[in-house]
């Protein structure tokens, strides 16, 4: 799958704007501290801490939306809606989906032309 698949620049641009170096600037916020915050949401979904698995899907699906990673977003919200109703075995599930597009947003981000 091509980054063109598993990122929408326009919708990026929509939610900056217009402002292309400002999305070159979350791309690079994007990329330093996102992997942090993908290893720590699966840390507290294995813990079965539901407060802050909620907290955690929920700011991730909006960085993911604002890089427009839409596809990773949802994956984050359906992680969300299960914390919110404490099942983390759904959470665990969704995590799974949610994992495999991550490293297809990561890798179409890192690619030449990522968002470029």
């Amino acid at each position: 799958m091509n980054g063109h698949n598993v990122l929408d620049r326009e919708q990026s641009l929509q939610w900056l704007e217009g402002d292309e170096r400002m999305l070159n600037r979350i791309k690079a916020i994007f990329l330093k501290n996102i992997p942090n915050q993908v290893r720590d949401l699966e840390a507290c979904i294995e813990r079965g801490d539901t407060g802050t698995t909620e907290r955690m899907a929920h700011t991730i699906m909006g960085s993911a939306a604002m890089m427009g990673a839409s596809i990773m977003s949802a994956e984050a919200r359906k992680i969300e809606e299960s914390a919110i109703k404490m099942d983390m075995e759904s959470a665990k599930h969704h995590y799974t989906t949610f994992a495999a597009e991550f490293e297809k947003v990561m890798m179409a981000l890192q690619a030449d032309g990522g968002l470029e």
